[in-house]
């Protein structure tokens, strides 16, 4: 059994044994009901353009694994997502990203309600060994029914991250920024088997180090369409773009998946 197999396993296995913007349908968070736990497990397969340089626009293929579970309870929702990604161009080497990110709902029955997050995150392709961040804001339920939900989030986050210099591979460059972290996040069911579902962020803060502004926008678009009660195909487009990189890399990213969802 390869290596990128057993890896899979392992994530199901994590997943299946804990009974996780997030690939939880949050469409699916009863506000009826409570004391529950939900989860899935993907598996995808993508196309894109992580190119360590802005000079060098590389096309990779790769393999992608989440697990995640949510547990629900009475006044609050708790969100534990995972996410794996090993990816190769041609004659390059192996490199993997991956995060757990943490997430609090509190009074998730309230048009207006709060969230706390944690995030720990490593991206091999663009040369960043490590991230950090830990942040809290308030969610507003601007339109729900039957078929369709939109939200908005406004809050504030303290991010750390670590960059290889593209220079000297053995230097470290250190950044601790204070951001504003906002988003937009909506769904709409077409029909009993059909969603879709879009979040758009936008992160920004005061960079002392360097006396300038960085600004980063990112966002998730994501078509579902079950097959059954439990498994479902679905198709991802998720993009970044960073007015100003802390090192030399591309300032736009986009990753392109196709995969199945097993929720339970």
């Amino acid at each position: 059994m390869n290596k990128l197999a057993t890896i899979f396993i392992i994530l199901i296995c994590s997943a299946v044994c804990q009974s996780q913007i997030l690939k939880i349908d949050k469409g699916n968070i009863h506000s009826d009901s409570s004391g529950y736990f939900m989860g899935a497990v993907n598996l995808n397969f993508n196309i894109n353009n992580r190119s360590a340089t802005a000079e060098k626009d590389i096309k990779f293929v790769g393999l992608e694994a989440n697990a995640d579970v949510a547990y629900i309870a009475d006044k609050h929702a708790y969100i534990l997502i995972n996410k794996i990604n090993y990816f190769k161009s041609t004659g390059g080497p192996l490199l993997s990203t991956g995060y757990a990110h943490f997430r609090t709902n509190f009074l998730r029955r309230k048009k207006l309600s709060y969230e706390s997050f944690t995030q720990i995150q490593y991206d091999d392709g663009r040369n960043m060994p490590f991230r950090f961040l830990l942040g809290a804001g308030i969610k507003y339920r601007l339109a729900s029914t039957e078929k369709a939900q939109l939200f908005i989030g406004i809050g504030g986050m303290f991010e750390k991250e670590n960059w290889k210099s593209i220079e000297d591979e053995h230097k470290i460059i250190k950044k601790e920024i204070w951001k504003t972290t906002n988003y937009i996040n909506g769904k709409i069911r077409f029909n009993e088997h059909v969603s879709f579902n879009t979040v758009f962020y936008y992160q920004g803060g005061y960079d002392e180090e360097s006396e300038l502004f960085r600004s980063r926008i990112s966002g998730d678009v994501v078509l579902q369409m079950e097959l059954s009660q439990r498994l479902s195909f679905t198709t991802t487009f998720t993009a970044q773009y960073e007015d100003k990189p802390i090192i030399s890399i591309n300032n736009f990213v986009y990753s392109l998946t196709n995969g199945l969802k097993w929720s339970f």
